[in-house]
């Protein structure tokens, strides 16, 4: 489902940008939350599943059940629900906060092992990478089983593998050669 994450970066990129310049990031940040959590709604997702429920009537449902939307936010709504793309607002809501943590320096990581870390493991990682990366970083820990050991670090495009089968693999390949 790549295609569902290069909509969502676009609509997020397209309200980042507003956003700036309206110099309403954290405004954004909010109505965005609060869209998120009523298109969450058991009554708004049936309603918008169901094709008999038109655009009009659909919008009027969700004016119903938050009507201290704004109106650029209610814009933004009746574009998803247009588009069939109310299932993507996490997602657009995930891409938009990336993009807004990235404007204030902050970088996300993820950070996978084989087994649970705990607390000061957790923020030694994240200490070590803020240090490295000279920026605020927002961590985020799996637990991976499938990693014997060690860990991987995902920042954004790149990927550090430092998992006991990788360095295996190379040992192996410098051996073979």
């Amino acid at each position: 489902m790549p295609e569902a994450g290069n909509v969502a970066r676009r609509y997020a990129a397209g309200i980042f940008q507003l956003a700036q310049e309206e110099k309403a990031i954290d405004t954004w940040r909010a109505e965005l939350s609060k869209l998120d959590e009523l298109l969450q709604d058991d009554v708004l997702v049936a309603a918008f599943q169901n094709p008999a429920v038109g655009v009009k009537r659909r919008m009027e449902l969700a004016k119903l059940l938050a009507p201290e939307l704004r109106p650029e936010t209610e814009n933004l709504l009746r574009l998803l629900v247009e588009h069939h793309r109310t299932r993507s607002i996490h997602e657009i809501r995930e891409a938009f906060e990336r993009l807004a943590d990235e404007a204030s320096g902050i970088v996300h990581a993820t950070v996978a092992t084989a087994i649970d870390l705990d607390e000061d493991d957790r923020r030694r990682y994240q200490q070590e990478l803020a240090r490295k990366l000279g920026r605020k970083v927002n961590v985020r820990f799996l637990t991976d089983p499938a990693i014997v050991g060690g860990a991987t670090i995902q920042i954004g495009d790149h990927l550090v593998d430092g998992t006991v089968r990788t360095q295996l693999a190379r040992l192996r390949q410098e051996l073979l050669s």
